[in-house]
């Protein structure tokens, strides 16, 4: 973002990086989990596919674990 202040990348890149990198990466898996459930909501809500955002349902389709619709 080009509205945030320099002082305060500087801060939360501080932040970040005063994290051990197991905390770094269950933060990305956390944030990650958060924006494609997100997605996926929106896009259910908006009444698209869900295309590339079902890659876990179209695995388990693909391995005959669940139904497919």
């Amino acid at each position: 973002m080009t509205d945030t202040p320099q002082h305060i990348k500087d801060l939360q890149l501080k932040l970040w990086l005063d994290k051990t990198p197991g905390e770094r990466l269950y933060q990305f898996l956390v944030d990650n989990d958060a924006m494609l459930n997100g997605l996926r909501e929106a896009k259910r809500k908006m009444g698209l596919p869900l295309g590339d955002l079902d890659f876990a349902g179209e695995y388990l389709k693909k391995t005959g674990k669940i139904l497919s619709d």
